[in-house]
């Protein structure tokens, strides 16, 4: 029995420190997005921030532990948001999240940060109200919202001579809020400018053969869209075998987005002006050049520009984390604010009302070796076309 004792404890002694040391807890960030909803869009934005993730826990992770995203489906839904945010805050003990597309859902998503002290960090701007009157300061955004959108379109149909404008729009926050803008800015620069017909659709029910022939009975000259995804590809279809784009100035926010635009092959449209390009190999530098191999090395395709946000994102909370040393909401956020962050083709900084310099490349769609893209992009400082900082906090409700 001695022996057996003696035995046992040298194999107890002959057992490695670190095999009886416990893992580290992770340090979790929560993360929702339309996966079901808009399902391309959502797989490209869930490789950017992979990639990010990979190469933080690759590099030891953070405050020697591995981070998690625990990532969940909002359906492009509120509710559904909600019921989410409250397992990351009640179940996951989770402290900050990511993500949102529709700008109705990043409201609503926003609420909840605001009321329940969590840090809401989007990869996509939206709707004006997410930095005015529904803002707060545990609030960040990559893309600025779209009062920068609606003044460099409008900005660009003053320019342009048409007089006669129809909006298509998918029937949410961020459409509404952009059309209101442009009307507005485009008024100002244009005062003769006629608004001769509107028509707004439920996301993701496009009825294009309707649509299409109520546009096309107003007789416009100009005509402003903002919808994506399937949406998207059955308007530019419709419209194409209507004829309802001769002759015809059409210009949006995703007018010439990368991913609505390279399925459609040769159906693509020519000549739309767009503010939200993403000309992957025209961004010059080699942060993001890296980026861009990388990226297409492990997953055999280009970026978007959701890649590109949701790989940002993941990257600045890491620093920042480590920084102040833990994922306090308010903690975090502040040196987000007072700090710039290195990221693939720039350097962020983040104005006091969580408004990133992130700027928007723009231009007008075409074919450049038979692949859809937009043409001479140009990169635009959102700045101009902004309130200021100091403006927007002092419409937020207290």
């Amino acid at each position: 029995m001695k022996r057996f004792l003696f035995l046992a404890a040298l194999l107890l002694l002959a057992v490695p420190a670190w095999a009886s040391t416990p893992a580290k807890e992770p340090i979790k960030i929560g993360e929702l997005y339309p996966y079901s909803a808009l399902p391309d869009d959502a797989q490209k934005w869930q490789q950017g921030w992979k990639l990010a993730l990979e190469e933080v826990n690759a590099a030891g992770g953070v405050l020697g532990h591995p981070m998690e995203i625990i990532s969940r489906d909002d359906k492009g839904n509120p509710s559904e948001a909600i019921k989410i945010l409250e397992d990351f805050k009640n179940r996951e003990n989770i402290k900050l999240f990511m993500g949102t597309a529709h700008g109705h859902v990043g409201l609503a998503a926003s609420t909840f940060a605001k009321q329940n002290h969590m840090l809401l960090f989007r990869g996509y701007g939206g709707t004006s109200e997410l930095t005015t009157t529904a803002g707060h300061d545990l609030y960040l955004t990559i893309q600025p919202p779209c009062d920068a959108w609606a003044g460099m379109l409008a900005e660009k149909a003053a320019q342009s001579g048409k007089k006669r404008w129809a909006f298509v729009a998918a029937d949410y926050a961020t459409s509404r809020s952009v059309i209101e803008g442009f009307q507005r800015d485009i008024k100002r620069l244009s005062p003769q400018t006629e608004f001769v017909e509107t028509q707004y659709f439920p996301i993701g029910k496009l009825d294009a053969g309707a649509v299409t022939q109520a546009v096309g009975h107003a007789k416009p000259d100009g005509l402003f869209v903002v919808m994506w995804g399937t949406d998207y590809l059955k308007f530019v279809r419709e419209g194409r075998k209507r004829g309802l784009f001769n002759d015809l100035l059409v210009i949006g926010p995703y007018a010439g987005y990368s991913a609505y635009i390279k399925p459609l092959g040769n159906e693509a449209p020519v000549g739309w002006f767009s503010a939200v390009g993403y000309p992957v190999d025209k961004i010059e530098g080699q942060s993001h050049k890296a980026f861009a191999t990388n990226f297409k090395k492990i997953y055999n395709d280009d970026p978007s520009l959701s890649s590109l946000y949701g790989y940002d994102i993941v990257k600045i909370l890491a620093q920042s984390i480590a920084a102040v040393g833990s994922d306090d909401p308010a903690n975090v956020t502040a040196y987000i604010k007072a700090h710039k962050f290195d990221v693939p083709g720039t350097t962020l900084s983040f104005r006091a009302d969580g408004i990133s310099s992130m700027g928007d490349w723009v231009g007008y769609t075409g074919f450049e070796n038979g692949v859809p893209t937009i043409l001479n992009p140009e990169s635009v400082n959102p700045a101009k076309y902004l309130p200021s900082a100091a403006e927007n906090i002092a419409k937020w409700t207290k």
